[in-house]
């Protein structure tokens, strides 16, 4: 008798819970099956043909979608609202409101190359990070990491004259190789001549999982762990892992017992104890956790230095190499940089000042443009954990609300004649006035990117020392160009740039 109650009793749960699970997907629906949107012929399924799309196929799809059904429209797919916004008064919601801070759930499949860091982190967690982590970007510690950049995009211009003069060279490689040593050195004070050693095991590994991180995003099949990792390529990805690690922890080593050794030998109070001579984040986070009072594992720290890693070089690698093919593609911006360039060097090989690049402020706009058009991380995802309203639409709870900012960045109201390619449009005069979440290439909000001056640094550092030696000049046109998505955008094609020398090469200055 009693096992028969148990069992009427287990009956009415599941009879409960489904009835709840019906009543919340009717519920979705109800609210989103008028949105703007492809029409909505099966409820159950909904628009499984339109959602998966490859990556390679992603781009000239959602902007068909947006041009046909505007700033907001949605799919339905398996009981999941998804809704795609590209209009800024939409961003503001997404940047802004407390109900659209968590991320989705895919992006769970970052956790376990960057643990809880700051990109995959939420809530109070997120908080105590964020407010440790950003005075590491402050201005007087950008300068440092200024150094390392110059240091760097020396090695990558004397490699360039080596080359026969008007070489073809694909900039989304070359980028990528400057960009690692980079992030290798200000992040973990670590030096792997990316650029020297293209084929060093890290950087083999970083590009791998990087691969097949954006594999498991576009592959719904691949998300379960368990299943992925039992496959030929989770082992391979787990393998790559812990090559990442392996360098990571030897850094965190390193730092840590260099640090302790600088304390012992000194007589000084902790804070005045000597610093080294370069700076990485590694560094700033160590004295930051004991400045704070805030004690962070090695595991914590891997997972920040690991986050900074994999934010830091491959989206500020996809905004140069797009940048160098514009100015290839039109020689007349090229030259007006070129110009601004001259008139702050005087044609002299001395490295760039920080005051040198704050008055770079043509070749900024150039940069803006660039990423305008080509933003690296062309889509984001947030889940929404209660109602929002969006504009005359309401969102219902636990919808994703993907922004798309490709889209966004080519919204016709705001950037006429979107496809052009036009510096002009971020001059002091045409900026004026514009919706501030109408452009939003380092995201924007509480969770903005804490590396956004890092990167532009970086990237005025790098692309001033090519213009100011080469005359860039693209191998294909923008009719040719195809675009893929996934994590960060990316050409489907080489961006192939030839590099003509504009004077002869007599050496930098040491």
């Amino acid at each position: 008798m009693i096992c028969f109650l148990l069992c009427i009793a287990a009956f009415c749960c599941i009879l409960f819970r489904i009835n709840q699970k019906s009543h919340i997907w009717l519920r979705k629906m109800r609210y989103v099956e008028n949105f703007p949107g492809p029409p909505l012929k099966n409820r159950l399924i909904g628009h499984l043909k339109e959602a998966m799309v490859s990556p390679a196929d992603l781009p000239t799809e959602s902007y068909r979608h947006y041009k046909e059904y505007g700033g907001i429209y949605r799919f339905w797919l398996l009981g999941y609202a998804i809704i795609f916004i590209g209009e800024g008064k939409y961003a503001e919601i997404f940047f802004t409101s407390k109900t659209t801070e968590i991320k989705p759930d895919p992006y769970r499949l970052l956790h376990v190359w960057l643990g809880l860091g700051l990109l995959t982190s939420r809530g109070q967690l997120w908080q105590k990070r964020r407010k440790l982590l950003t005075p590491a970007f402050h201005f007087s510690n950008l300068t440092k990491f200024c150094d390392v950049f110059v240091k760097n995009t020396r090695t990558m211009v004397q490699q360039l004259h080596q080359t026969p003069d008007g070489s073809l060279v694909d900039v989304t490689t070359l980028m990528k190789l400057v960009a690692l040593d980079n992030i290798c050195e200000t992040a973990m004070g670590i030096e792997i001549n990316a650029l020297k050693n293209p084929n060093h095991n890290y950087i083999r590994a970083v590009e791998d999982c990087t691969h097949m991180t954006m594999e498991r995003f576009t592959k719904p099949w691949r998300w379960n762990d368990f299943q992925f990792f039992i496959m030929p390529y989770g082992r391979k990805y787990w393998k790559d892992l812990h090559t990442i690690f392996e360098l990571t922890d030897k850094a965190i080593n390193n730092r840590k017992i260099g640090r302790a050794e600088r304390i012992q030998n000194s007589s000084q109070h902790l804070d005045e104890a000597e610093e080294p001579k370069k700076m990485a984040f590694l560094d700033l986070l160590l004295a930051s956790c004991e400045d704070s009072s805030v004690t962070l594992s090695d595991e914590d720290l891997r997972d920040e230095v690991n986050t900074f890693m994999f934010e830091g070089h491959d989206t500020t690698a996809a905004s140069m190499g797009f940048t160098l093919f514009l100015l290839g593609v039109h020689p007349e911006i090229q030259e007006k940089c070129y110009q601004e360039l001259r008139e702050i060097f005087q044609d002299s090989d001395r490295s760039p000042t920080m005051e040198d690049l704050q008055k770079m402020k043509y070749l900024e706009q150039v940069i803006k443009e660039s990423m305008r058009m080509f933003p690296s991380v062309p889509i984001l995802g947030r889940e929404a954990t209660d109602d929002v309203k969006l504009g005359d639409h309401m969102i219902p709870k636990k919808s994703v609300i993907v922004l798309n900012v490709y889209n966004l960045h080519r919204d016709p109201k705001v950037f006429p004649d979107p496809e052009k390619f036009n510096p002009d449009r971020f001059s002091p005069e045409e900026s004026l006035g514009r919706h501030p979440f109408a452009y939003v290439p380092f995201a924007a909000g509480p969770r903005n990117c804490i590396g956004q001056k890092f990167a532009m640094l970086e990237e005025k550092v790098v692309l001033s020392y090519i213009l100011r030696d080469f005359l860039l000049e693209s191998e294909h046109g923008m009719d040719e160009l195809q675009l893929s998505f996934a994590m960060v955008i990316r050409s489907q094609k080489n961006l192939n740039v030839r590099f003509t020398r504009r004077k002869k090469f007599h050496g930098f200055e040491s």
